[in-house]
């Protein structure tokens, strides 16, 4: 019996198998994770019977692939977000396949999406729920993020920072990419000690992205600026996901009362919101 364990919360999946008298001549077996947009192996691990098996890296979203000695497939799971899926990724999912079911098309303006590895977006656009616009600021990861999704008919991306006004402003990056933003004090309370380059970089204005298409659900990961283009925002679209676990208190106190004001609900869940407009 294999027993697999997926932990959004903790970024842990854990494997087991105790009953292998069906296979026991082709042992030891392989476990394999990997990932459901590129296709890579982020995880690979022999393992015997009565043994557990741990990996803490799930926050890149991995199908399990289980191979005997002999190299033959004998499980597969398939990573399913109404299953292992936090709040905010079943919001996203439920919203957008609600609105193919009814023969509507969606649209997604996707802010900050590093490689392209990860996000509440990745399910339902590897399953063609919507269209999507993709767009990450950083050089490196964006090279990642196009060469992983040249191949979907459903996205387009652009190398761009996004700010609220469309001013030049200066850039920081460093680490692995995951906190590159405009706002100094953010990159370096999370890379201490480590290098950190600057350089001046244009931008586009968040309105004037909106206006270019009609995008009815936006996605934001802009390492500290989340609140202020939400709060910026002339076009409502039915549907904002934001990190909120990083924001001050008063921002979070003044995204309340715009969504209030501007008729949404909101779901927190693993340090991200999900703001619904309501009946949409």
């Amino acid at each position: 019996m294999i027993n697999f364990k997926y932990d959004r919360y903790t970024n842990a999946t854990s494997v087991s198998v105790n009953d292998m008298t069906q296979i026991s001549d082709n042992l030891p077996l392989t476990l394999k994770l990997k990932n459901i947009i590129t296709g890579e192996i982020h995880f690979e691990h022999q393992f015997w019977p009565n043994v557990w098996v741990n990996w803490t890296g799930a926050e890149l979203i991995t199908d399990m692939l289980i191979y005997d000695s002999t190299g033959k497939l004998i499980f597969e799971k398939k990573w399913d977000v109404t299953e292992y899926g936090d709040l905010v990724e079943k919001d996203l999912w439920y919203y957008l396949k609600g609105r193919k079911n009814k023969g509507l098309k969606s649209n997604g303006l996707v802010i900050g999406t590093h490689d392209g590895r990860n996000g509440h977006w990745i399910y339902p656009i590897k399953h063609g729920l919507s269209t999507a616009t993709l767009i990450d600021g950083s050089d490196n990861q964006y090279v990642e993020l196009k060469q992983n999704y040249h191949n979907n008919p459903f996205v387009e991306t652009k190398n761009l920072i996004v700010t609220t006004d469309g001013s030049d402003v200066e850039w920081y990056q460093g680490g692995e990419g995951y906190t590159d933003t405009v706002v100094k004090e953010l990159i370096e309370s999370w890379l201490v000690d480590k290098p950190i380059t600057k350089t001046s970089r244009n931008s586009v204005s968040i309105n004037q992205l909106m206006s270019e298409k009609e995008y009815d659900w936006l996605h934001l990961d802009v390492e500290g600026i989340d609140g202020d283009l939400i709060l910026c925002l002339e076009q409502r679209p039915n549907v904002i996901i934001y990190e909120s676990m990083n924001l001050s208190e008063e921002m979070n106190q003044k995204l309340n009362e715009w969504f209030n004001t501007n008729g949404y609900v909101t779901i927190t869940d693993n340090g991200n919101t999900i703001a619904k407009k309501i009946n949409k």
